[in-house]
């Protein structure tokens, strides 16, 4: 008998103890009150979310990875030409090639599959700058470092040609990624005239083949190259993509709180493009009379990787960081977040690494076990749709990020907490029982895991430093 009380008396005390943790603010919290008006619509949501697809027969291949990317609600897929490059050998005089699409077929079924379309990047520039990576076969313009501009052109319609005859909508396509490394971050305006010719010819040749096309690339944002292409004939584009990386900086790192206010302001204020993405898009409208979607083609908090990557893109600080890039990106109405990337080798990082990150991965690919950044997409993907009313949502710090939404009847509330001291959330403006999912730094990022409760909206909420949270109603 004095087992059993003490047994009882002992999960008693657990009980408290996890609640104390859920719904009592730490000692010493500071006090933040939380502002939901369900009834003001701020927008309407036109995000979805995405990844890059890096390692095209593991993801193929792994259906254990098949199921995470669903568990996100993935939306658009996106993967470079040269990782699975289906031709053999290309000839010029011809401009016809020999092709193995077994590869490439495999990886889009997959993406469609998983409920997402892909977005196929068409070539890429050599480490260096060096010219393209492109075909066997294929001859490259001495005069230019790039290949000819109606080969080029005939090689990518063979990719339209090929989904055209298996019944697949491949719509989405980038011709060359990331096409700075040619041009210029400041373009030589000479090389910058090459690369518009070259894709010119790409997509008139694609659209012939097919009208059903949104093509674009990640660079056009910069006021330089927009306003060159818009006053020098570049063909019409479909969308205005990016590419977001808050910092490239490993020695010395750049701090949490740096990156964080990044997160909100570039590419969204004015700088590194000289137009943000929504001047972009209003400089394009006004010239050619068309409003481009937005597309975040490829992002992380760190783009560097030279000796490593930053050990931070597996940890919460990364969480932080894309829930904030998210909550932007819905508030400007970016069309897509595409993160850079999908899977990345723990064991490699450690091994052959200066640094010792994991690499740019939200999921190890040694046991296909996710990291933090995962568990954001996983919280937010499946509960935000296009279409989704934007609620107003305010907090009294800073430190707090809010974004507030209603989706299939539900009120979703995104909270985000950017400082390592414990705060106590207070509501107002909501009534009855919230539960939530969350992540913080309570549980360690080598072994992360969605913490998952509800509590009253009368209580306070505990934030014990670095968290994101949704809760819903």
């Amino acid at each position: 008998m004095k087992a059993i009380i003490k047994s009882s008396l002992g999960f008693l005390a657990m009980v408290i103890v996890i609640m104390s943790l859920s719904i009592m603010p730490a000692f010493g919290a500071t006090n933040v009150t939380v502002s939901v008006i369900t009834s003001k619509v701020v927008t309407s949501n036109k995000l979805s979310l995405g990844f890059q697809v890096t390692d095209a027969r593991l993801f193929s291949s792994d259906a254990t990875l098949g199921q995470l990317a669903k568990n996100m609600s993935s939306k658009l897929i996106r993967f470079l030409s040269t990782v699975v490059e289906p031709c053999t050998l290309w000839n010029d005089a011809t401009k016809t090639g020999t092709f193995n699409w077994a590869t490439v077929d495999s990886l889009v079924k997959k993406i469609f599959a998983v409920g997402a379309e892909p977005l196929i990047d068409l070539g890429r520039i050599k480490d260096g700058g060096g010219g393209m990576v492109i075909p066997r076969g294929m001859t490259v313009n001495p005069a230019t470092g790039l290949p000819y501009p109606a080969s080029y052109a005939a090689y990518a319609v063979q990719w339209v040609r090929h989904f055209k005859s298996l019944g697949l909508s491949v719509r989405y396509y980038e011709i060359v990624n990331e096409p700075y490394a040619y041009f210029g971050w400041t373009p030589s305006l000479t090389k910058l005239g090459n690369y518009l010719q070259l894709f010119n010819a790409v997509a008139q040749s694609m659209r012939t083949e097919s009208s059903n096309l949104i093509l674009s690339f990640d660079f056009i944002c910069r006021q330089q190259v927009l306003d060159y292409w818009l006053a020098h004939g570049g063909a019409n584009l479909d969308s205005i993509n990016f590419h977001k990386y808050d910092t490239s900086t490993l020695s010395p790192y750049t701090s949490d709180a740096t990156l964080f206010s990044k997160a909100e302001t570039e590419e969204f204020g004015q700088w590194p493009y000289g137009y943000s993405v929504t001047q972009a898009q209003q400089k394009y409208y006004q010239v050619r009379g068309k409003l481009l979607p937005l597309i975040d083609s490829e992002s992380n908090m760190n783009g560097v990787c030279a000796t490593g990557t930053d050990p931070r893109l597996q940890q919460m600080s990364d969480a932080v960081w894309l829930a904030l890039e998210i909550r932007m990106e819905v508030l400007n109405g970016v069309s897509y977040n595409i993160y850079y990337c999908f899977t990345s080798s723990k064991s490699y990082g450690q091994r052959y690494t200066k640094t010792g990150g994991y690499g740019f991965g939200m999921i190890n690919a040694d046991n296909d076990k996710p990291w933090y950044p995962y568990y954001v997409q996983q919280m937010i993907g499946p509960n935000l749709a296009v279409g989704d009313q934007i609620v107003q949502v305010s907090s009294s710090s800073s430190s707090v990020r809010t974004l507030g939404w209603t989706h299939q009847g539900k009120l979703n509330l995104l909270l985000i907490c950017e400082t390592s001291t414990p705060l106590g959330i207070t509501f107002s403006g909501l009534q009855g029982t919230l539960s939530y999912s969350k992540i913080d730094n309570t549980i360690s990022w080598q072994s992360p895991r969605v913490q998952t409760g509800s509590i009253s909206s009368t209580s306070v909420l505990s934030l014990n430093g670095y968290t994101v949270i949704l809760l819903q109603r």
